[in-house]
């Protein structure tokens, strides 16, 4: 049963948590922003569980961030859970790649994240459905749970860090620069090394996100904590990316749009969708028309990506793709079309959004970077 539901203009989430934290209430917290929905079990004022739609906030990506496994590895355990229908973490710890206390350990960090976010959105909607506890006899040493009203105090914490963050890293574009004197005594395979050896070969503090598999905070915090130091700055950024088309107002946009999705032209569909919210959110059904439009992009790229499963390869040499203009996130996935992974794999060791790896692999294809090589069986 339903049993509360609204607005964050009204009722805004700390005030929302703190609520929830008083009643100690047991059910399911969800919050939803646009194409972004979370979800938050409770259980007697606890979080004890979290979903996500954003790929950051996944159980493996984290493990990924904080050096428990890597790319491969992860891969390999996906496989195997879609085997046995295993849950992750029990894969992970039954072949001996991280021990209970570091999956349950980062399922804490995993709920953390998933709520914490939701704090610095400006706009969103929730509902809230209460229910019974879950029975201690159906947890096991992999769950974990945080007091509600710790993620509130570690939530006004991060929004004074966050105002140190960006004000000295104001941009994702730039790349950063190196004291070597300064980051001498940086263990080369803690996650502060991985970041280091990244900024030497010149990406930027998006890359650098990306290739760590972190959260925007976690990486900011690192940064920040190691231009305390003197490590690291950063250097001016690049320029933007181009806008779209100037001087159409959304409700043109929203008609275009539905015209292209009625003639199956789905990209360009969610193209036209995407920019009418970003202009004018909540004009005309805008929301409601982008996720159409992105159901049906994502089950078309999905029928030409994945079914049967295909290998993409670089067409490529090297140094000519190094000179190609490409953005962070395409950048990571070329690195990873090597010939050695399917697009489903991608799609699992990524910390992306499957629509985005597919649209980017789509591209790659179009403009000639990769082929794609049909995997038998």
């Amino acid at each position: 049963m339903r049993s509360l539901m609204g607005s964050f203009h009204l009722l805004p989430l700390p005030d929302l948590v703190a609520l929830l934290a008083s009643r100690k209430v047991s059910g399911e917290l969800t919050c939803e922003r646009g194409s972004v929905r979370k979800s938050i079990t409770l259980a007697g004022g606890l979080a004890v569980g979290a979903s996500s739609n954003d790929p950051r906030e996944y159980l493996g990506q984290l493990l990924i961030n904080f050096g428990h496994v890597d790319e491969e590895q992860l891969a390999k355990a996906f496989a195997t859970q879609q085997e046995t229908k295993v849950r992750l973490g029990r894969v992970l710890t039954m072949v001996g790649l991280v021990t209970p206390e570091v999956v349950r350990e980062t399922l804490a960090i995993k709920i953390r994240e998933t709520l914490l976010d939701v704090f610095v959105w400006s706009s969103g909607y929730f509902t809230c459905d209460e229910a019974p506890p879950l029975h201690p006899a159906r947890l096991d040493e992999l769950d974990a749970s945080v007091p509600l009203d710790e993620i509130a105090r570690e939530a006004e914490f991060r929004a004074t860090a966050w105002q140190a963050f960006r004000a000295t890293f104001p941009s994702g574009s730039a790349p950063l620069q190196v004291d070597e004197a300064a980051g001498a005594e940086v263990a080369p395979d803690s996650v502060d090394g991985r970041l280091l050896r990244l900024a030497r070969e010149g990406k930027t503090i998006d890359e650098i996100g990306l290739a760590l598999h972190a959260t925007d905070f976690h990486l900011h915090q690192r940064l920040y904590a190691l231009h305390r130091k003197g490590v690291i700055r950063a250097l001016a950024g690049s320029a933007g990316a181009p806008q779209g088309e100037a001087g159409i107002a959304a409700p043109e946009l929203l008609r275009r749009a539905r015209e292209a999705l009625g003639a199956r032209r789905h990209l360009e569909a969610e193209e036209l969708a995407a920019r009418a919210v970003e202009l004018a959110p909540g004009t005309g059904g805008a929301e409601d028309l982008l996720q159409v439009t992105r159901q049906a992009l994502l089950a078309e790229l999905r029928a030409q990506l994945l079914r049967p499963p295909r290998i993409p390869v670089p067409r490529l040499p090297a140094q000519e793709v190094a000179r190609l203009r490409l953005g962070s996130a395409e950048k990571y996935l070329l690195a990873r079309c090597d010939g050695a992974r399917d697009v489903s794999q991608l799609v699992q060791i990524a910390p992306l959004a499957e629509l985005e790896v597919l649209r980017a692999v789509r591209r790659f294809v179009d403009s000639g970077i990769v082929e794609l090589r049909v995997l038998r069986g």
